[in-house]
C-alpha cells in the first residue's frame, strides 16, 4: 500500500471560465454597412422594377384613354337592279271536282281507279236504280190514261157542241131558251174538263221526263279531262243521290296538266307583282329543275291579317312531273330602276331611339342618323332613307361613343399580304 491510496484525496480548485473576447467597434461597423448593402441591392432589385413597371402601364393605360377610340368604316353600296324574290306556295289543279251520284241505287260496276287519266264523257261507272225504272213505267203508263181520258172528253166536247148547234138552228118556236142555255152550259163544262185534263197530261209528261232525266244519272260520265285522285266506292255499295255530309262521294277527279300556285306576297313587294309576269318554280324533289309560270291574277287587296297579297301563278304541267298538294317555291323577277342602298348588318344600331347609322366625317368626327330599313338578306340591309351613296359608315361600334366625338379609322388589313401566309 503506498502512501499516496493511504491518504485522503484533496479538493480541486473551481475551474476558472475565460472571460469573452471583445469584438472592436469598427468592426461591428462594418458588418452593420455590409448588411444594409445587401438589403439596399435586394430592395433596388426587387420593389423598384416592380414599382416602374407600374408606373409605365398607368402611364400607358392614360395614353390610351386619351387616344380617339378606332372604328372600321364601310361605304353604301347600291343593290342590284334586277332581284330574284323566293315565296312559299302550295300547288293546286287549276279545275278539281268531287263527283257524286244523282240517282239512288247500287253501284253496278266502275270502270276507273285512282290514277287512271280519263277524258271528258268518258263513262266512268254504272248505277242500278230498280226503283227509278218502276217509277218510269208507272208515270208513262199515268200519262196513257190520261191521254185517252183527253180523248173521251175531246169527244163529248164535240157532241155537245153539234147539240147546241141543232138547238139553235131549230129555232124558238121548237126548243125554248132554257134549253139552249142548258147546251150552252153543257158546253163550256165539256172544254174546261178537257183543259184540265191536257194539263193532266202535261204534268205526267213533264214527270215521265223528270224520271227519264234520273234514269240517265245511271251512267256516271267525267265532267273534264282529268286524273281521278280519290275513290270511295265498289261495285255492290249502296249510293244515296246528293252531297251533303250523309252522303258519299263517288270519285274525285282533277285537271292537272295545268296547276295553280296561290302565294301571299309580302306588303313591301306587292307593288311589283304584274299580272303576266312570269316566275320560275321549283320543287324540292325535282332538284336542279325549274319551271316557267305566269301571274293570272291576284286578290287587289292586301291581307290585314298577314299584310300579304294574295297570288296566283299558273304553271303548265304537260308531263305531270309537278304533283298537285306538293310545296313549291316561286321566285318573282323585280326590276327596280332606283334600287336602294344596302349595308352590312353590322353598321345598324338598333336601340330605344329607333334604327340608326353612325356616319364619320372626313375630319373623324362621329355623327348619328336615323334611316329606314327595307329588306333584310341576313348580313346586308336594305336602306331606303337616311343615306347618301358618298356616306362613310362606322362598324361594330361601341355603343358608348357619344355624338360629336372624334374617332380613329382602322386601316385595311392587306388582303394580300394575308393569302401569302401558311
Amino acid at each position: 500500500m503506498s502512501a499516496s491510496e493511504g491518504l485522503p484525496m484533496s479538493v480541486p480548485e473551481a475551474a476558472v471560465v475565460p472571460a469573452p473576447p471583445v469584438i472592436p467597434i469598427r468592426r461591428v461597423r462594418r458588418i452593420l454597412l455590409a448588411a444594409g448593402a445587401v438589403f439596399a441591392v435586394l430592395f433596388l432589385a426587387g420593389v423598384v422594377p416592380r414599382l416602374m413597371l407600374r408606373y409605365r402601364l398607368r402611364t400607358a393605360a392614360t395614353a390610351v384613354g386619351q387616344q380617339p377610340p378606332v372604328v372600321s368604316t364601310v361605304s353604301p353600296q347600291r343593290a342590284p337592279e334586277v332581284i330574284e324574290v323566293p315565296l312559299p306556295g302550295s300547288m293546286q289543279a287549276i279545275l278539281e271536282t268531287g263527283i257524286w251520284a244523282r240517282t239512288n241505287g247500287d253501284l253496278k260496276a266502275r270502270y276507273v281507279d285512282i290514277g287512271d287519266r280519263v277524258n271528258k264523257g268518258q263513262q266512268l261507272a254504272d248505277i242500278e236504280t230498280p226503283e227509278v225504272d218502276q217509277q218510269l213505267m208507272q208515270a208513262i203508263a199515268t200519262m196513257a190514261q190520261d191521254k185517252a181520258n183527253v180523248v173521251k172528253l175531246e169527244a163529248d166536247l164535240g157532241l155537245a157542241r153539234t147539240t147546241l148547234q141543232r138547238y139553235v138552228a131549230a129555232g124558238a118556236g121548237t126548243v125554248s131558251k132554257q134549253q139552249i142555255d142548258e147546251r150552252t152550259s153543257a158546253v163550256t163544262t165539256a172544254e174546261k174538263a178537257v183543259d184540265a185534263e191536257r194539263a193532266t197530261v202535261n204534268a205526267d209528261d213533264a214527270n215521265v221526263h223528270r224520271l227519264l232525266e234520273l234514269q240517265s244519272f245511271q251512267k256516271v260520265y267525267a265532267p273534264f279531262d282529268g286524273v281521278i285522285t280519290v275513290r270511295n266506292v265498289d261495285p255492290g255499295s249502296l249510293i244515296t243521290a246528293g252531297s251533303t255530309t250523309g252522303t258519299t262521294m263517288l270519285f274525285s277527279l282533277a285537271q292537272v296538266d295545268v296547276l295553280r300556285i296561290f302565294v301571299s306576297v309580302p306588303q313591301s313587294n306587292a307593288p311589283d307583282i304584274k299580272v303576266g309576269e312570269s316566275a320560275k318554280v321549283s320543287v324540292r324533289q325535282l332538284p336542279g329543275r325549274s319551271f316557267t309560270g305566269k301571274v293570272t291574277r291576284t286578290a287587289g287587296a292586301i291581307d290585314p291579317a298577314s299584310r300579304t297579297l294574295l297570288t296566283e301563278v299558273d304553271v303548265p304541267n304537260p308531263e305531270g312531273l309537278l304533283l298537285s298538294g306538293s310545296y313549291a317555291t316561286v321566285r318573282f323577277r323585280i326590276e327596280r330602276p332606283d334600287p336602294p342602298l344596302v349595308v352590312p348588318q353590322s353598321a345598324l344600331l338598333i336601340d330605344a331611339n329607333g334604327v340608326r347609322v353612325a356616319l364619320v366625317d372626313p375630319d373623324g368626327t362621329l355623327h348619328y342618323r336615323p334611316v329606314q330599313i327595307g329588306r333584310d338578306s341576313g348580313n346586308t340591309v336594305e336602306v331606303l332613307s337616311g343615306l347618301a351613296p358618298t356616306d362613310v359608315l362606322a362598324t361594330g361600334l361601341s355603343p358608348n361613343v357619344a355624338d360629336g366625338s372624334r374617332v380613329g379609322i382602322a386601316k385595311p388589313a392587306d388582303t394580300a399580304s394575308a393569302a401569302r401566309k401558311p
